[in-house]
């Protein structure tokens, strides 16, 4: 009775050690397909083959592709608080360099995230998911992005309260190309004919925060 006993406390007392890891393998396995074939270019068995797990340990974990589609950018939401957390720190919006300040809590943590294979992956995603004509169905967006949105254009205000609410929102959305075409390092190659391949992650950080904060007091 007590080996018993012993041995299923043993068995429960593991099972959560090795759960949260199978369970993150299914969500960077998905997170590369989805980037690379969009949501609907991807099955569950896709998925259960590139994580290798069964496909009925995804439909535990997440009972349909949707599910596991949203839960994707939940597990990637630390870089999104990080933005908010960095544009929280600033309170000075009257000093000379607010709008820089602002951009770059916008850009940064995305820079720096866009170091690592996942990172650019995810970005991938993103930009799939923002262009793609069906992704009011899915809220993701609207959920995870538009509050930032509103965060950032409520600190422009602040910055430059010439600047009308439409000018802003539309600022925002050009700071959102920019940072999108920042991420393609590779085509740099091409236009330079060779010159330059890539930029140090600090060296490109305070060059895009400027390129975009110029643009936006310029029209402001």
């Amino acid at each position: 009775m007590t080996v018993g006993t012993t041995s299923e406390a043993r068995r429960i007392k593991a099972k959560p050690a090795h759960e949260p890891d199978k369970r993150e393998r299914i969500l960077v396995a998905a997170e590369k397909l989805f980037a690379q074939e969009g949501y609907h270019g991807v099955s569950m068995r896709d998925i259960a083959k590139s994580a290798e797990v069964g496909l009925p340990i995804i439909v535990y974990h997440f009972e349909t592709k949707l599910n596991l589609y949203r839960s994707i950018f939940e597990f990637r939401r630390e870089i999104m608080e990080e933005r908010l957390n960095d544009l929280g720190k600033i309170d000075d919006f009257d000093s000379e360099d607010a709008v820089e300040r602002i951009v770059r809590a916008f850009i940064a943590p995305i820079v720096r995230s866009h170091a690592t294979p996942e990172g650019i992956y995810h970005a991938q995603l993103v930009v799939r998911e923002a262009s793609d004509p069906q992704e009011a169905t899915r809220g993701i967006i609207e959920e995870y992005f538009d509050p930032l949105a509103r965060a950032f254009i409520d600190a422009l205000r602040k910055a430059i309260p010439t600047a009308s609410h439409e000018y802003l929102c539309w600022a925002y959305l050009f700071s959102v190309g920019a940072l999108v075409m920042s991420d393609f390092d590779g085509r740099m190659v091409r236009i330079s004919q060779g010159k330059y391949a890539g930029i140090p992650m600090k060296k490109k950080i305070a060059m895009l925060s400027r390129y975009i904060a110029a643009g936006i007091r310029a029209s402001s």
